[in-house]
């Protein structure tokens, strides 16, 4: 049953089933045409504190006084703004990406905390809007400050990386991460080139340490050692490994600051390229490597509109210059 505000109507029904005919609130629900645990949370959010019970138009007034402190909570974002956001998230722009984008641009924006506050509130109808993010979550699951997943041995924070990664001038400098499969059943291991966007990727048994370095190892085999400078990781304790990964291909290894996926932004961008292939509910471990390989050959052979039309492919192997383009 999809979910709708209850009426003053309800209201006064579920007072007169719940505390008048003292009706369960699974009968209740059938009754009403609502799921128990709705009736409950109606119940537990609406109900008189000073009388301990349940009355029509006090819980009318309890719903009023969320909505306008709700809506108080926004008040200075004004409606054009509002009517952009709504715009730039049906094109399948996430929260984060609209902040920093209007910022850009020098327009009025709210936070991308505050995007998604008003989406999951509801806020002049954005609940709608849920359908458009990556992640379709019931409820807001806020980015905490701390890194629960571990610390890493010896970590190197991506502002000690060299400026000239981040130039895109030269090949070398790579952004690397794992792609999950359905229920944790297999792993790719993926390694983006910032400057030419070619991938290096591979099939892993599981996300162990031990195993992501023997994937890596094995992929960089066939990197010329010209083309092994920096690698940046998130913070996955996966890559805990990163001294004997920087001691075996003779590269420095940094990593992001912890929920900054942006400063991994092409490396997040590829792994969508590998779901047009493999979507989320993907088994690789049913997926042969003969096969992946066939999909990173084909990314890697797409004329890309960064590369001014060229493909990373082209740019990686040399057979085309650097520029520094965008992505």
């Amino acid at each position: 049953m999809s979910y709708k505000h209850f009426s003053i109507l309800e209201r006064a029904e579920l007072y007169a089933l719940r505390v008048t005919a003292q009706l369960s609130m699974s009968a209740i629900g059938a009754r009403m045409n609502r799921s128990k645990s709705t009736i409950s949370r109606e119940l537990k959010r609406n109900t008189d504190e000073r009388y301990k019970i349940y009355l029509p138009d006090t819980a009318q007034e309890k719903m009023k006084g969320r909505r306008e402190k709700s809506k108080g909570r926004f008040r200075k974002i004004e409606n054009t703004t509002i009517e952009e956001i709504k715009e730039r998230l049906e094109q399948h722009h996430s929260p984060e990406q609209i902040a920093g984008r209007m910022k850009q641009e020098g327009k009025a924006s709210a936070s991308y905390e505050t995007i998604y506050m008003m989406i999951y509130g509801n806020h002049q109808e954005m609940g709608i809007y849920k359908q458009y993010l990556r992640q379709k979550q019931k409820k807001r699951r806020r980015k905490g400050v701390k890194q629960k997943r571990g610390g890493i041995p010896n970590r190197v924070g991506i502002e000690n990386r060299p400026k000239i990664a981040e130039m895109k001038t030269e090949i070398g400098h790579w952004e690397s991460d794992t792609v999950i499969g359905r229920n944790h059943s297999g792993i790719v291991v993926t390694h983006v080139d910032k400057a030419s966007k070619y991938l290096v990727a591979g099939l892993a048994e599981n996300k162990t340490m031990e195993e992501i370095n023997r994937v890596t190892i094995k992929l960089f085999e066939e990197v010329k050692p010209a083309y092994r400078k920096t690698m940046t990781f998130d913070n996955g304790r996966e890559f805990c490994g990163h001294e004997k990964l920087s001691g075996s291909l003779d590269l420095d290894c940094f990593f992001a600051n912890p929920y900054h996926s942006w400063e991994r932004g092409l490396n997040e961008h590829t792994n969508g390229l590998i779901r047009e292939f493999y979507p989320k509910n993907t088994d690789f471990k049913t997926v042969k490597e003969e096969d992946f390989q066939k999909v990173v050959n084909l990314i890697n052979h797409r004329p890309r509109k960064s590369l001014d039309y060229r493909t990373p492919y082209e740019v990686f192997s040399g057979s085309s210059e650097i520029v520094a383009l965008q992505i």
